[in-house]
Formats: C-alpha cells, sequence, structure tokens
C-alpha cells in the first residue's frame, strides 16, 4: 500500500484503486492513464473533505484510505453531535461538486480556449468523478453519504430508531433509483445502486443480531461498534 501524509492526514492507497481504470477510457494508454489520475484526485478531494471537516470539529485519528472504486474516511468522532456529524458526511460531495462546478464555469467563460485535447480531457474526467459522482454520492442510500446524512438527521430526533429509518429510507430510493436508471438503460448504476444498498442492510442487520445466548455472562471482547456503519466509504 502507498502511504503519504497530506495536510497533516495519514492517506493510504491500496492496490485495489487501479481497478478504477477498467470503468474508464481503454482507447489508448495515455487515456487510461489520465482517467486514473483524474479519478484519484477527485476520490482523495472527496476524502479530504470528510477528513478535513472532521478534524475542525475536533476529531481524533483522522485518516483515510483509497481502494476499489472509492474511499474511507476514518477517525475518533469522540464528543461530536448528529448535527456536525451530517455536515462530515455532506463535506466530501461538497468539494467535489464545488470543485466541478468551478472547472465547468472556467470552461464555459473560455479559460480553457486552446488547451491541448489531452488537457481538455483531463478536465472532463476530473468533473465526471468529483461533480457527478458527488451528487449521486448524495442519494440517500445507505451507505452512501446520502445515506449516513439521513442516519444522522434522524438520530438528532431519535437516536435509537435512526438506523431502521434509514434504512426504510435506502429501499425507497433503491425502489425510485433503480426503476430509472434501468430505464435509461445505466444497467450497470442499477446494479452497483442494489449492491450498496445490499452492504448497508447486511451491516445493519450485523448491528442489530442479537447477543450470543449460550453464555451470557461473558463479555463480548470485540471493540464496540457506533450504531452506524462504517464512515464514508464512498
Amino acid at each position: 500500500m502507498l502511504r503519504f501524509t497530506l495536510f497533516g492526514i495519514p492517506v493510504g492507497v491500496h492496490a485495489s484503486f487501479l481497478l478504477v481504470v477498467v470503468f474508464g477510457p481503454l482507447t489508448d494508454a495515455a487515456s487510461a492513464m489520465l482517467w486514473l489520475v483524474a479519478v484519484f484526485l477527485a476520490v482523495l478531494l472527496h476524502e479530504l473533505g470528510h477528513a478535513l471537516t472532521a478534524r475542525t470539529f475536533g476529531a481524533g485519528g483522522v485518516h483515510l484510505v483509497l481502494y476499489g472504486l472509492g474511499g474511507l474516511t476514518s477517525f475518533q468522532p469522540g464528543r461530536i453531535g448528529h448535527g456536525r456529524r451530517f455536515l462530515i458526511s455532506a463535506a466530501g460531495s461538497f468539494f467535489g461538486i464545488v470543485m466541478g462546478a468551478g472547472i465547468i464555469g472556467l470552461a464555459r467563460v473560455g479559460v480553457f480556449d486552446g488547451w491541448n485535447d489531452l488537457a481538455i480531457d483531463f478536465l472532463d474526467y476530473f468533473v465526471f468523478a468529483a461533480f457527478i459522482w458527488g451528487v449521486l454520492n448524495w442519494i440517500p442510500i445507505v451507505p452512501l453519504d446520502g445515506g449516513h446524512m439521513v442516519l444522522h438527521l434522524a438520530a438528532m430526533v431519535n437516536e435509537e430508531k435512526a438506523p431502521l429509518i434509514a434504512q426504510i429510507v435506502t429501499w425507497l430510493a433503491v425502489a425510485i433509483v433503480v426503476p430509472l436508471a434501468i430505464w435509461q438503460q445505466y444497467y450497470f448504476a442499477a446494479a452497483l445502486v442494489g449492491i450498496f444498498a445490499f452492504m448497508g442492510l447486511r451491516d445493519y442487520r450485523a448491528q442489530r443480531e442479537p447477543a450470543d445466548e449460550a453464555m451470557p455472562e461473558q463479555p463480548d471482547p470485540r471493540p464496540q461498534r457506533d450504531f452506524d456503519p462504517p464512515e464514508f466509504p464512498i
């Protein structure tokens, strides 16, 4: 794993992150490399949005890792309330959307006129990964950022029922998004939404499993988990 520090935050990049190349332009080596670098920067920006916001609110142990088709920001929330955790959840996509929108705005006023084709392709790839994926990440499906945002909003009202509420909203969103994606022939997107939703359901069920009845007097040696799934896997 590649490791480095950025703004005082430890960053790890797993070899599985190279899988993003498969979903980009494979017409030639230059395009594939530009896609990989653009997605790397976009995902790194997204995770830094979570990480820097969490650190601003006083979270400890902030670190992030890029892997697979996305990334994961982890931290020790301490006394950070659900209102601030909502903002932390929203910050990743917000950073990407602002940056992507800024590039789009500059392009419309001609700032990039005359740039060579490779540079324009790189900007297109970055805007897609930062802006479009940022918007999609706000879909209220656990474990996407939008699902965590719903979770923390619900927890501000009723912490005990928040995970159930988030699951209900998740599957309502799936019932809307998946048929629309299939109708538009975005079959991979539909499959990805379903996979994410089942990942969230799996974690929800795992956290709700009753304790082992065979040895009720024995304490669980595993670390206690918070009520929500790991923060920001995308």
